[in-house]
């Protein structure tokens, strides 16, 4: 086919040539007959002036006319090459048994992870697989925590000619279980090359924009609950903000955040301690107040004493409710109880059993 088509183009080349004017095989009026070896140099450079003009993109756009069969030297034999293996495949398949076919190919390197020389020569011992943490992919599994604990186990482990960032591919695997390692195997073999490459793509599957948020939704909308004293309420927003590291807001939208999901009591103990007003601290003096008061909060023996709580009417009621429900008992198990009767269950009168009647 390649053989054919490539005489076609010469040939189409040439005529177009020679009614152009650029290649003159016929001699001119008054000249003497040339002979056969000059027809022949002459064929040969008109066969030459005609390839070129094949393999020069430039000197195919300049012509008067496009046609479809100008195709480059080059396109015709990679195409040619590229049938040439298709069909070689395709005879190789006619050889195997049936057997064979139905038989899946395995690649060399079915790791999505493409590991360096240094961290595949890394030795991993028992030890270091039982320090690894385990993640499943489940809906209520925290993905950024895990990547946090994971950083921690790998300070730990000896580096050994290995940088950190290759020990972490080296390792990470690992650390996937059922439904996670299934989607790791799921990526192409050897796409992954960097740590930061691995880890954007595990966070883009495991910790949605939905999850981002929801979380950003409960930064805003932080509220103290009822009854909640004020240093787990402070632990609770931070906690909501390291659950969620790419927030965006910035220091001083945090702390009006807190203070305005505060109950009326613990805003003012809270200005009382900024000596007044908050609004007048910055944001840095704001957030060490904060910790403050939940640092003492939390050293405070709150037993009998009033702590930074707030302590709703709902749950005033509920403490009367059960000091009368123990008064009442008391005065119940005080009446003597009355002998039980025992009473015929075939006649129902009293006085006999029911195996005597």
């Amino acid at each position: 086919m390649s053989s054919k088509l490539l005489l076609e183009q010469v040939v189409s080349a040439v005529k177009k040539h020679s009614q152009s004017g650029t290649i003159r095989i016929q001699p001119i009026r008054g000249t003497p007959q040339p002979s056969l070896a000059e027809f022949e140099r002459r064929l040969h450079k008109a066969r030459e002036a005609a390839i070129e003009s094949i393999l020069n993109p430039l000197e195919a756009e300049t012509s008067n006319s496009t046609s479809s069969e100008e195709y480059s030297l080059f396109n015709i034999f990679n195409s040619d090459q590229e049938e040439e293996e298709e069909e070689e495949k395709m005879a190789a398949n006619d050889q195997l048994a049936l057997e064979d076919l139905a038989q899946p190919i395995i690649p060399n390197s079915p790791s999505c992870i493409l590991l360096s020389t240094e961290a595949r020569n890394y030795e991993l011992k028992s030890s270091h697989f039982q320090m690894l943490p385990s993640f499943y992919g489940l809906p209520n599994e925290d993905p950024l925590a895990h990547i946090k604990e994971f950083y921690t186990v790998v300070c730990t482990l000896p580096l050994k000619d290995v940088s950190e960032a290759n020990l972490r591919m080296r390792v990470f695997p690992y650390t996937l279980k059922d439904r996670a390692k299934t989607w790791l195997m799921s990526l192409a073999p050897g796409s992954l090359t960097t740590w930061d490459a691995v880890a954007k793509k595990f966070l883009e599957k495991f910790f949605s924009a939905q999850k981002t948020a929801t979380l950003r939704s409960k930064i805003f909308n932080f509220s103290q609950h009822d009854g909640e004293p004020f240093n787990e309420c402070w632990e609770r927003f931070k906690g909501t903000l390291m659950q969620c590291p790419h927030h965006g807001l910035p220091l001083y939208l945090q702390m009006q955040n807190f203070y305005d999901g505060l109950t009326e009591t613990c805003q003012s103990t809270v200005n009382n301690a900024a000596g007044g007003a908050l609004k007048k601290k910055n944001a840095q003096e704001s957030y060490d107040i904060f910790e403050m008061l939940g640092s003492n909060a939390q050293h405070k023996d709150t037993r009998g004493k009033a702590g930074i709580y707030e302590i709703s009417p709902n749950n005033e009621l509920a403490s009367q409710v059960a000091s009368l429900q123990r008064k009442l008992d008391a005065v119940l198990n005080m009446v003597p109880k009355a002998p039980q009767v025992e009473v015929c269950a075939i006649c129902n009168s009293q006085g006999h059993s029911t195996h005597m009647c």
